[in-house]
């Protein structure tokens, strides 16, 4: 078995011509380091270098110059330029300098492949162990990718190398492997987490999951507090177990109490089998489920002959079954079926089936019956379809449902990446308009972030669902956007206000709902910054809403307030001892604060035994 080794600053020069060289069940090992291929080539013996621009910030003729100086050169291993086509006389300068020959960029396969194998037939071999056993396998190409992303804590990729090469793996996997698991870890923190505590959770985080990744795993950055993994060649069962077993790890750190760790799982259903240029499409697979063993083999001959997957089941019960570890593209269901008939198996089947990942069904019937075909499509049927079967109405229906259930489950993705993609650009304005408007107070800079933080808790154990949270913590955020329009003078004025100073505090309420209200698009983000100063008893301002007159928001809002100001420094005084802080809430409820949402801040406090949600 042949070794080469390919330089080359390219990631997708070293992913081709690893694609093209492994075609050939030859051993590749990839640089993009000069140095490091230099390194590499004082204890290493391979056959042939593919040699292009590597990182030693010279071209490629330079590289060869550099190459054949250095003494580690002195075992004679043939190198091959790889060079942009164009420049005048390439194979006689590369030669002139001591390489076998050129090979052009972009690479072609045949023309690389020829030239490869010429060279290594007039070269003696270096002597490989014939017995060893061959690593052109993905685990040798995600060993080349640790090359490429320079990175001295395995398969982790920064942003600059994500794209390029996430891009090439799938591609890779696409040609030879055929399956793929994405999971992408959030990493939920306290907004009282400055940026330094937040970037060293992300770090131990990070390495903490590489103790446990394959090298044929990928880690990534993906965004502010999330890591991206790329798991080929892993069963589904499995994927439950790797991410329990990650939060489970995780719990037992450090930072595991004050976190929180969501997983979104995705699989990628790439084409297997040989390796082409040309991939081939996906095959269609098709589940028929009838008790009729004449018509199971009718329509398993007319769609095979479509070169769609065929798969035959007898019973509503073994389509039950089947389906909970496999995933077909349509289902053709008998409706006439002894013990459990195919309306009954569709209400089940229903239950089987997670939001959004449901297989659409069509239903096949002898009779011809209105009534039959109306119950079927209210339990969400696509179609029905006559039996005996006409082959070219069969193939027409079903490939024409494939195709519209692929459609929507593409834009459901599509509207539900860049919902997300809007939500976190939201969010990202929004904690920076919270952060500006806290920098004009000296004492309470983060506290926008805090108070938003723990009104989140609160919603949470009150019962609001993620959706909910997540909305409460952006009205937290600009609950005091009002106090844009208060003079700094009078927010960091050490000493007691005046009635006029206290006046202009007053109406920043006013001033946030104002604009706030302005976000058409978001019309429950100015309850917060109106109503979070009104009191329960109706004393509060600047309306004197009374009871659950106040919007529940707003009420939640109000008790994390209060809360933070109490456990954070202030001009005229320190963070208040926590059993002072929970005397003040315990005797504001019924007065000041709604008394559910200030016994779940009790609660809170109560299991803060060492009083970490104060202001650090």
């Amino acid at each position: 078995m042949n070794w080469i080794v390919v330089a080359d600053s390219s990631t997708e020069i070293l992913q081709d011509a690893g694609h093209i060289l492994c075609k050939r069940k030859m051993r590749v090992t990839g640089f993009r380091s000069g140095q490091a291929l230099l390194e590499f080539l004082e204890d290493n013996q391979p056959d042939l270098i593919l040699l292009g621009s590597v990182l030693w910030e010279i071209g490629g003729f330079e590289a060869i110059s550099a190459l054949m100086k250095a003494r580690k050169m002195n075992k004679g291993i043939p190198v091959l330029l790889m060079a942009e086509q164009g420049e005048p006389d390439l194979e006689t300068r590369a030669q002139a300098m001591g390489a076998a020959g050129v090979v052009g960029k972009p690479l072609v396969a045949a023309e690389l492949t020829a030239r490869v194998l010429d060279i290594l037939a007039s070269v003696p071999q270096a002597g490989m162990d014939e017995n060893a056993p061959i690593h052109n396998t993905l685990e040798e190409i995600s060993n080349t990718l640790k090359q490429c992303s320079e990175s001295a804590t395995g398969m982790w990729m920064g942003r600059e190398a994500f794209g390029s090469v996430y891009r090439h793996m799938l591609r890779y996997l696409e040609r030879y492997h055929g399956i793929a698991f994405q999971i992408l870890f959030t990493v939920e923190m306290p907004k009282s987490y400055d940026a330094r505590r937040r970037a060293e959770v992300m770090t131990q985080f990070r390495r903490r999951l590489q103790l446990s990744l394959r090298s044929s795993d990928m880690m990534m950055e993906s965004g502010e507090n999330q890591v991206f993994l790329l798991l080929p060649e892993v069963g589904e069962a499995d994927i439950g177990h790797v991410i329990s077993r990650v939060i489970e790890d995780w719990k037992q750190t450090e930072y595991g109490p004050d976190t929180n760790i969501i997983s979104e799982v995705r699989q990628e259903n790439l084409n297997g089998g040989a390796a082409q240029e040309d991939v081939k499409p996906r095959t269609d697979w098709v589940v028929v489920v009838d008790d009729d063993v004449a018509n199971l083999k009718m329509a398993g001959v007319i769609l095979s002959r479509q070169h769609m997957r065929v798969t035959a089941l007898r019973s509503g019960r073994a389509l039950l079954e089947y389906i909970r570890g496999n995933s077909p593209d349509v289902i053709l269901l008998d409706v006439r079926m002894p013990e459990m008939d195919g309306f009954e198996t569709m209400r089940l089947l229903k239950q089987e089936m997670a939001p959004g990942q449901e297989i659409p069904v069509i239903f096949l019937t002898a009779d011809d019956n209105a009534e039959s075909e109306m119950k079927g499509l209210n339990l969400g049927a696509m179609d029905f379809i006559k039996k005996p079967f006409v082959p070219d109405v069969l193939t027409v229906r079903v490939k024409h449902i494939i195709q519209l259930s692929r459609l929507q489950r593409n834009l459901a993705e599509e509207v539900e990446l860049k919902t997300q993609e809007n939500e976190n650009l939201t969010m990202h304005v929004v904690q920076t308009l919270a952060e500006t408007i806290d920098a004009k107070d000296t004492y309470t800079n983060g506290h926008s972030g805090r108070v938003a933080e723990y009104a989140r808790q609160i919603a949470r154990r009150y019962g609001y669902s993620r959706n909910q949270q997540n909305e409460i913590y952006m009205i937290g955020l600009l609950h005091d956007v009002g106090k844009i329009g208060v003079p700094d003078s009078v927010i960091n004025k050490p000493s007691r206000l005046t009635e006029e100073e206290y006046a202009l505090v007053k109406v920043h309420p006013v001033k946030g709902d104002k604009i706030l209200k302005k976000i058409q698009e978001r019309p429950k983000l100015a309850i917060g910054a109106r109503w979070h100063h009104e009191r329960y008893d109706g004393t509060g301002y600047p309306d004197g809403l009374i009871g659950e007159n106040i919007p529940e928001e707003a009420r939640i809002i109000a008790v994390a307030d209060a809360y933070d100001a109490m456990t954070s420094r202030r001009s005229y005084r320190g963070i208040l001892p926590q059993a002072a802080v929970r005397s003040e809430i315990e005797r504001g409820k019924g007065t000041q604060f709604d008394p559910v949402f200030a016994d779940i801040m009790l609660e809170i406090i109560d299991e803060d035994t060492e009083y970490k949600l104060k202001e650090n």
